[in-house]
């Protein structure tokens, strides 16, 4: 089994700030459902958000090696991580309404 990567973001102390604030618009904003699943969450954006949540996504893909992103039908997106990845990834969409 291959070694994982560590639950650890690339990003510095400004740009976390600016990522974060930019997560925390789009959850606010209603337009993305969010779904526990085994491993990770599952994010579902309403057609007015799909295109935001693919573009948060695909930064997120430079900086987090440590999760695995499965993007599906209508931009819906399967965030999952092995270990305890699984409870930080659920932790990083609890806080948001």
């Amino acid at each position: 089994m291959p070694e994982q990567p560590p639950i650890a973001c690339t990003l510095s102390v400004t740009e976390l700030k600016d990522r974060e604030s930019a997560w925390r618009k789009l959850m606010q904003s209603g337009l993305v459902q969010r779904e526990l699943v085994p491993g990770g969450i599952r994010l579902r954006p309403a057609p007015g958000a799909a295109a935001a949540l693919t573009e948060l996504i695909e930064l997120e893909r430079e900086c987090c090696a440590w999760i695995h992103f499965e993007v599906g039908a209508g931009s819906t997106v399967t965030l999952t991580a092995q270990g305890d990845g699984e409870a930080v990834l659920a932790g990083m969409f609890a806080g948001t309404p």
